[in-house]
Parts: C-alpha cells; sequence; structure tokens
C-alpha cells in the first residue's frame, strides 16, 4: 500500500520532536522542515463531541452543560488520560475538571470496560456534565485541554521468544478545538399532574442509564435520551408497588392522563402494543417495539415532545392533529421494552425517539418534596427513604434531577 506524502509545515528545532511522535505512534508520515505553529500538537488520541452543549437550569440552581465526546486511540499502545479540563474557548478559564475518580466515573469504555486508559486502538467515551452558577455568564464555546500519557509501542524482535518490556509512558498536554454552546432549554408544561412523581434515570449522573444509552443507529452515535425522564409516582406510602409486582393494578398510577407539555403538531403515533408484565423485561424485545405506544408532537423550532409506554388503546391523537398545552395526549402504560409501568419523556431534535439528538427541556413550575436516598427498593416492593431537604421547595422553569420527588400543580 502507497502512502501520500503530507507536508506539515514546521521550524527545523521541532522537527526531531515530531518525527519522533510520528514514529511512535506509528504514523507513516513525512515530514518537510519549514515552519510550524506553535500549538500544533500530534497526539494519538482523537477526541470528537457528539453535538453542541444546551444550557439547562437544574433544580440545584445550577446551569448544567450535558454533553459526550467520543473518545479514539489511533496509537499501537494504551493511551492513559490523566485530566480533562473544560475551558472558556474565548477567555481560556478553567469551567470545570475531570482527573483521577471522578475521571473514571464519567468514562465508559467501548465493550463495557471500565477506566481511563484506552488500549491500542480502542475507544470510548467520557460524559461530560459542566456546571456553572445561576448567575454566570454563558460562554459562546467551549474547549477541552487533554493530559494523556502514551506507552510507545515494543520494538518487534522476530528473534525473541517473548513481548519486550515496553517503555515508559509520554505524557502529552493539547488543546482541542472550539464547540459551540447551543441555545438554552425549551420551557414546556409539565407532562402530568400530582405529587410525588419520582425522576427515574434524570439528568444529569453518570449512573443514569438514559444517559448511557449511546446507541450505534445507522452508522453513527445517537443520544437521544440525553434528557429523558422516566416519571413512576409513589402512593403515600412511600412506595411504588402495593400488591403483586406482576400485576399492573399494583401500581396506583397506572392509568394516569398523559398531557402535552405544549402547543404543536402531531408527526408520529404507534398504538395497539400490548402491555408487558410488569417485574420484568419482555422476551425478544426488538428496537421497533422498544418505545412501545408513544405520541410524537413538533412543538415547534426543530424541537419534538416524546411520549412513551402508554396503554393500548388509550391515544386520543392522530397524526396531523393540532394540540394544545395541557391537552390529554393518552393514557400511561406498560407497553413497550420496559418493566414497570411509567412515562417516557424527553425532547429531540428530530421526529424519530432514537434516530435523534436529546434536547434539553425546563418545566414552567413544580414543588420539590425530596429525593431518594437510594433507589433499590423502589421496584423491589419496598419503601423507599427520602430526604426532604433535598431540592425541596417550588422551582420555575428548572429541571428535575436524577430521583428527585416532585409535585406537578
Amino acid at each position: 500500500m502507497s502512502v501520500r506524502r503530507v507536508g506539515v509545515r514546521m521550524s527545523m528545532s521541532t522537527l526531531p520532536v515530531i518525527a519522533t511522535l510520528l514514529v511512535a505512534f506509528g504514523l507513516p508520515v513525512q515530514v518537510q522542515a519549514e515552519t510550524a505553529p506553535a500549538a500544533e500538537v500530534v497526539t494519538p488520541l482523537v477526541a470528537t463531541p457528539i453535538a453542541s452543549p444546551n444550557p439547562v437550569l437544574g433544580s440545584d440552581d445550577k446551569t448544567h452543560l450535558a454533553y459526550e465526546i467520543v473518545l479514539m486511540n489511533m496509537a499501537p499502545s494504551t493511551v492513559g488520560i490523566g485530566k480533562i479540563e473544560t475551558l472558556d474557548a474565548e477567555s481560556g478559564a478553567v469551567l470545570g475538571t475531570l482527573e483521577g475518580a471522578g475521571l473514571a466515573q464519567m468514562m465508559r469504555l467501548n465493550g463495557g470496560g471500565k477506566g481511563t486508559e484506552l488500549l491500542a486502538g480502542g475507544g470510548g467515551f467520557v460524559f461530560m456534565d459542566v456546571t456553572l452558577p445561576k448567575e454566570a455568564a454563558m460562554p459562546k464555546a467551549l474547549k477541552h485541554r487533554f493530559d494523556i500519557s502514551v506507552a510507545k509501542a515494543p520494538a518487534k524482535d522476530s528473534a525473541s521468544d517473548h513481548d519486550p518490556a515496553p517503555e515508559p509512558p509520554q505524557s502529552l498536554t493539547f488543546v482541542g478545538d472550539p464547540l459551540p454552546v447551543g441555545p438554552p432549554a425549551v420551557v414546556v408544561a409539565p407532562p402530568l399532574k400530582g405529587s410525588r412523581w419520582v425522576m427515574g434515570g434524570g439528568c444529569c449522573t453518570p449512573y443514569s442509564y438514559h444517559r448511557g444509552a449511546t446507541l450505534p443507529l445507522n452508522g453513527a452515535i445517537r443520544v437521544a435520551e440525553r434528557f429523558a425522564i422516566d416519571f413512576v409516582q409513589l402512593n403515600d406510602k412511600g412506595m411504588l408497588i402495593d400488591g403483586p409486582m406482576e400485576q399492573l393494578s399494583s401500581y396506583a398510577f397506572f392509568g394516569d392522563e398523559i398531557h402535552s407539555v405544549a402547543d404543536g403538531t402531531v408527526v408520529a403515533t404507534e398504538d395497539g402494543l400490548p402491555e408487558q408484565v410488569p417485574g420484568k423485561l419482555p422476551d425478544g424485545a426488538t428496537i421497533q417495539m422498544a418505545a412501545g405506544n408513544h405520541v410524537v408532537v413538533d412543538i415547534g423550532q426543530g424541537r419534538f415532545a416524546f411520549y412513551a409506554h402508554m396503554q393500548p388503546g388509550s391515544l386520543k391523537v392522530k397524526v396531523g392533529d393540532k394540540v394544545t398545552t395541557g391537552q390529554v395526549l393518552g393514557l400511561l402504560g406498560n407497553s413497550g421494552n420496559t418493566d414497570t409501568p411509567h412515562l417516557h419523556f424527553h425532547i429531540m431534535d428530530g421526529p424519530s425517539p432514537l434516530l435523534a439528538n436529546g434536547l434539553p427541556y425546563v418545566f414552567t413550575s413544580f414543588i420539590g418534596q425530596g429525593r431518594l436516598t437510594d433507589e433499590q427498593p423502589l421496584f423491589a416492593g419496598g419503601t423507599v427513604t427520602i430526604d426532604k431537604d433535598a431540592l425541596s421547595g417550588p422551582h420555575e422553569n428548572e429541571l428535575p434531577l436524577a430521583d428527585q420527588v416532585v409535585k406537578f400543580q
């Protein structure tokens, strides 16, 4: 295979360094002795954000920038990530830092691995949640500074019957391209009414199953569920289930009305899929039936509201219908890929519930009633413990966060 020769502008003083890096990283590129900008760094780590972040004010009175960076190791040896700093692209101010255990918690390696090291040719994701004070000015763009270590690939020795020891890691620091910050979250009405609704899988923790749903679909990474919430409701005993787990009647909120969060036009529906037996995920679930009976509403400005897992036969709208804020769309059910009755809700930038990018939203108003200290008893039929002081009180134009318990008027 032939290699196309590339001319890289650099000074004679940097030529040996760059040439050494190219060889060490296994990049067969011929360079020319010319002038190079000082900021250029040859690095084996490719870091590509999936989408621009959109600011959203959480119920913790902090503005969250939640987004993901795809990582790819181009080297024939291990790359360790020591630190990631998020910078204001204009001022250079450090807005957030990930390192050590905190970084490991926010990273996920392809294949399900954990840690902060990418093996040769390996890749993964880092889930960013940059938080700013409520009153802070929003940067127009972000940059990311990576501190990495690169283990040089061991030299091949055909005469040796064992692998030679690798050379010590080499440390590198580089700053990636600017990432524009998108428009702020849209303000919508709540989709449900009543007290003690739990925000299952909500923003913006790394352990959220919604946040981690970076799905490879049609050759691209999709994160439609980035800000999704599974709404389940506690009874007055602090329990989700009152009766046999496998019976739908044990869930008092089963059949609650689901309301449109905004004016808009219905662009997609699904109805007629059966209810699933609670307590376990259905056998043979496919991606086509994952959402169950659902409604998608175009609410304008490139935003689409998605309501999933409705009761069969309960949909009160059809494609083309105009809906208004508060209008009943259907009833909360347990259809599709689900093990517990709930409303799955999110907003996205396209009409497909999966082939889209998740967008943040805030609710006009709600009352915080505390936050779960442990969600494990929730689905085991037990009584949950609620920290009633956490995120409590009235909230306006904010997004309720993971495991928060809220009341909607």
